[in-house]
């Protein structure tokens, strides 16, 4: 007995093909959003702002490219570092390379959060003898 292969029909290929897909380097905004612990709602709003680029997928859902994402890790990274964003547009490069302002800049800010630390050691310190024999025995 002999198999016979049938080509599928134009029909049947077509209700079985995705009417779109994405690139493979392409992922939802949903998913980046959940990947990085941002809103959707801030990500359109650097995208507005100029410092990322989505493309558009199916039902024009935004999507994000490798070097977006990275980009977006990269803002995330340094608003999580305590960073305003005003201050992120200006010291993040085009490519979202490190420059060496940003290097600078966060090199400064852990000059600054170092001096605090030591500020408030020196502070627990000073509140330490001032305590009586009492309060530091529990009573």
């Amino acid at each position: 007995m002999q198999a016979v292969h049938t080509a599928p029909s134009k029909a049947s290929a077509a209700a079985t093909a995705p009417r779109f897909s994405l690139r493979s380097s392409e992922l939802p905004i949903g998913v980046v959003a959940e990947q990085l612990g941002l809103t959707l709602r801030a990500i359109r709003h650097y995208e507005e702002m100029g410092l990322i680029t989505c493309g558009r997928g199916p039902k024009n859902v935004r999507t994000l490219g490798t070097s977006a994402r990275a980009r977006l890790a990269a803002i995330a990274d340094l608003k999580a570092l305590g960073l305003p964003i005003s201050e992120i547009v200006d010291l993040l490069g085009e490519d979202g390379a490190c420059p060496d302002r940003l290097k600078t800049r966060l090199r400064a800010q852990l000059e600054a959060l170092d001096a605090r630390r030591t500020a408030i050691a020196g502070y627990l310190v000073s509140l330490s003898q001032r305590e009586g024999p009492a309060q530091r025995a529990g009573g």
